[in-house]
């Protein structure tokens, strides 16, 4: 379980307050999950404090996120109905019906039917492999994560901005593979507990073994920066 000893060493090197916290999807269900019913986004700090979550279809406490994570279908009849109304007229997130399904339209897919259980819990006590590495960090700390994974591969993320805060932080990342970064939807930003600074960066964790290799070489990491004599002389060069 390498993952429990990356946790301690990541959250050291970048500061975190919080813990990273796993994302799992499982046909078997924690050992010792919390009780209750809980939001996505709210769970993502509760997770990050400790708490191990099990999401179900019968745990999830918002319809929007159970689809998201891909346990249950998209909401159809009076759900969708009172979705729209709430999004369209209610939270005033977008301007019309068409707006939104625009929205939907043009963003990835959920993981429909992939798992019976989705497992959130702090990354030193995941008792399953991680499939996401989520965390709630500043944009300092959001730039360190993106410098070290891109460190190996020169490739830059596809980000999708678009959407949820579970579709933005989970679904997304899952189907295709990539890290991503988001600024939440707004709605998710009224749960107590996140500060205005807060982003959250969702990392594959074949990605992540990539971020934790990089860290001795990669001045986003440990690595100290070195200025060659040559481009000391180019600087004198273009300054002349």
């Amino acid at each position: 379980m390498e993952w429990k000893n990356y946790a301690a060493q990541i959250k050291e090197l970048l500061g975190f307050k919080g813990n990273p916290v796993a994302i799992t999807y499982s046909m078997k269900p924690p050992s010792s999950p919390a009780k209750g019913k809980f939001r996505v986004c709210d769970a993502f700090l509760q997770a990050s404090n400790g708490k191990v979550i099990d999401f179900t279809v019968s745990t999830s406490a918002c319809s929007g996120g159970t689809w998201q994570l891909g346990l249950s279908e998209c909401p159809k009849g009076e759900k969708d109905k009172a979705l729209k109304e709430f999004l369209v007229n209610g939270m005033k997130l977008y301007c019309s019906i068409a707006t939104f399904h625009r929205a939907q339209a043009l963003t990835t897919s959920p993981p429909l039917g992939l798992a019976e259980h989705v497992i959130l819990s702090p990354l030193a006590q995941s008792e399953f492999r991680p499939d996401i590495i989520l965390f709630i960090c500043n944009p300092e700390q959001a730039c360190r994560l993106f410098t070290l994974d891109g460190y190996d591969t020169g490739i830059p993320p596809r980000i999708e901005m678009s959407g949820a805060t579970c579709h933005q932080a989970v679904a997304y990342p899952v189907v295709t593979g990539e890290m991503n970064i988001s600024l939440m939807d707004y709605t998710s930003r009224h749960i107590r507990g996140y500060k205005p600074e807060d982003l959250l960066v969702s990392v594959p964790y074949h990605r992540f073994l990539g971020i934790m290799r990089s860290i001795e070489h990669c001045t986003a990491g440990i690595a100290k920066m070195e200025i060659p004599k040559s481009f000391h002389r180019i600087i004198r060069t273009d300054i002349k």
